[in-house]
């Protein structure tokens, strides 16, 4: 099973892309629950939109909110933006209410609290219809983060019903610079829902516009690449994947940018390794550990992803005994620097094992999952049901030793994470999503705001 990033998607709105969200497909991949972070994702601060000056109230209360916000300070966050609501309220001009309401979805998003989004943007978009009209681009924002919120919430039909109607009213403003960003939203829903050809359609259409926007060798054309090559390798077009990939990890490499080389090297590798092209597979793995390892250290979390692809690819090749020391060396990582990631030495344990049972070390393999499986009974019942293939792989490893008793009881124990429903979200059946669909404005983009790095202000 080949390990997979999970790209932590930029929690703004209708100002920032991030990476494409194709759909998963069932393929011996399976999920790491590592934040990468992709690039650009908040932008600095903006200047409120709506003719107050800094030195109102209202506007520094706003400021403080998101200057908090992008440091990670959510609770202050929260009370500054709640002031700024209170002094908005008292102001016979509802626009910075609805800037405000607007605002505020990052942090909702962020905590995951959709229905708290969802009420404030639709307070904000009525202020807003009412005093610029519908197909005024500050309506286009609000109504562009509503349909982000209907698409986390996984209402499809009502999140592309309002893409399509922000794509219609930016479609009519020639100097609407943020198309690209709703554009891709849209396509990233498209993945989600097998779409495949609606998504590429629409992803090409933003390349086109970026590169027509940015020029040819800009970051956000890199990440338009990038967008199409997960979203066909998440659908099975290797090849197709590997072609757009290239040309993304080309121009990540021309701008020096770390981050977008390494995403781009893990997806050739997952590509590559599909079409069971070994040698470019170890080569793009090899490239993508090292790189992360200068980037976050060679013991970062993140890195034991890279690692592992590397291990299990190199086995794949016949390369046996060095894939055994980087198993080794991931299993005594996860235990030795990641005593509180317990589900990081699940992970790589879980891995190892499965190379000691594909060569026959069936006694071994028993012995690494026994040692771990203390330490699985102790994790949440939502991590345990994520990796519920430990007890899984571990009762049809003592069946096959003969051990059918411990193997019964075993299952009893766990008998939980082997219902149905859970096994059909099971890890090594699913791909994740490179990162998930915003509208804010700058495209880190799995598009999402729309402003290109500013911090939370949505502007879609």
């Amino acid at each position: 099973m080949r390990y997979n990033l999970q790209l932590e998607p930029a929690t703004i709105v209708d100002r920032t892309r991030g990476n494409a969200l194709p759909s998963s497909r069932n393929r011996q991949v399976k999920m790491l629950s590592l934040a990468f972070v992709t690039a650009a994702l908040l932008a600095l601060p903006n200047q409120a939109q709506t003719g107050e000056t800094a030195a109102t109230p209202w506007a520094q209360k706003e400021n403080e909110a998101e200057s908090s916000f992008v440091a990670g300070q959510y609770r202050e966050a929260e009370s500054k933006w709640k002031e700024a609501i209170e002094i908005a309220q008292k102001d016979a001009n509802k626009l910075n209410l609805a800037e405000t309401l607007n605002q505020m979805t990052h942090l909702y998003l962020k905590q995951k609290r959709l229905d708290e989004a969802r009420s404030s943007l639709q307070a904000a978009l009525a202020i807003r219809e009412k005093e610029l009209g519908k197909n005024n681009q500050k309506t286009a924002e609000t109504l562009g983060n509503l349909a982000l919120v209907e698409h986390k919430s996984g209402h499809d039909n009502d999140a592309e019903r309002l893409y399509k109607e922000v794509i219609e009213i930016k479609r009519k403003d020639a100097n609407s610079n943020s198309l690209a960003i709703t554009l891709t939203n849209l396509a990233n829903l498209y993945g989600e829902m097998r779409r495949i050809e609606d998504a590429r359609k629409l992803y090409l259409e933003a390349l086109e516009l970026d590169k027509k926007t940015y020029g040819a060798e800009h970051r956000e054309v890199a990440q338009d690449f990038f967008n199409l090559g997960a979203v066909m390798y998440h659908h099975n077009y290797n090849k197709e994947a590997v072609d757009y990939l290239d040309q993304s990890l080309a121009l990540y490499e021309k701008l020096n940018d770390a981050p977008g080389k390494i995403k781009c090297l893990h997806y050739l590798g997952l590509s590559h390794a599909e079409e069971k092209s070994h040698g470019k597979a170890i080569d793009a793995y090899r490239k993508a550990l090292t790189l992360h390892s200068q980037l976050k250290g060679d013991r970062h979390p993140d890195t034991l992803v890279h690692q592992l692809n590397l291990a299990r690819t190199l086995d794949s090749s016949g390369q046996e005994k060095e894939a055994e020391v980087l198993y080794k060396d991931a299993v005594g990582t996860a235990s030795k620097y990641h005593t509180d990631s317990r589900v990081k030495l699940i992970e790589c344990a879980i891995e190892y094992a499965h190379f000691l049972k594909r060569h026959g070390r069936k006694i071994e393999a028993e012995n690494q999952l026994k040692e771990v499986l203390p330490v699985y009974e102790t994790l949440s019942a939502h991590h345990r049901r994520e990796l519920y293939e430990l007890p899984r792989v571990y009762s049809d490893l003592l069946r096959e030793l003969k051990k059918d008793a411990d193997a019964d009881a075993l299952a009893r124990k766990h008998l939980d994470v082997f219902a149905p429903h859970h096994v059909s979200k099971a890890p090594s059946e699913q791909k994740p999503s490179p990162n998930s669909a915003k509208e804010t404005s700058s495209k880190s983009r799995s598009k999402a705001a729309e402003k290109p790095k500013k911090p939370p202000r949505a502007t879609k």
